[in-house]
């Protein structure tokens, strides 16, 4: 058994699913450090099935100058409660207007996720890769670097 996937020169992809909360930030962030220090260079594609953003933190969110721009969630108490919000979201078959909340809610920490992304370089954006029928839970980050990113 050979396995070349760790060979020099070889070109790395990120991709999880059900990245729970915080998890998401620190992959996000081991990705920066990544594009930042590895000589091999960035992580050529990022794929990331975000969940349970209500475990969430505002101590390893990796956008909170996104949400801090935006003055919505932008202090560890706010962040707290946009946070919890989120757990309103996840019913398939809730439409109601508390459900929209918690959808929106996720998706605008998802968004600071692929604008920390953009910042790095990345070209980034979300995609809903099954409808919201089947699960709420349906968002994909993805992102692929320019050359000059490594």
């Amino acid at each position: 058994f050979h396995d070349t996937a760790f060979e020099l020169g070889r070109r790395i992809v990120v991709f999880a699913k059900h990245l729970c909360g915080k998890g998401t930030d620190y992959a996000l962030r081991a990705i920066a450090a990544a594009a930042k220090n590895d000589p091999l260079g960035a992580p050529k594609a990022v794929v990331l099935g975000t969940c349970c953003h209500h475990r969430c933190e505002w101590r390893s969110y990796a956008a909170r100058s996104y949400l801090q721009a935006l003055r919505c969630g932008d202090t560890p108490a706010e962040f707290g409660r946009l946070c919890r919000i989120t757990s309103r979201g996840v019913g398939a078959t809730d439409n109601t207007p508390r459900a929209d909340a918690g959808r929106r809610a996720k998706d605008l920490l998802d968004e600071g996720r692929v604008s920390y992304l953009r910042a790095l370089g990345y070209d980034a954006g979300l995609l809903r890769y099954v409808d919201a029928s089947v699960t709420p839970e349906n968002v994909l980050v993805f992102a692929r670097c320019d050359d000059h990113l490594g």
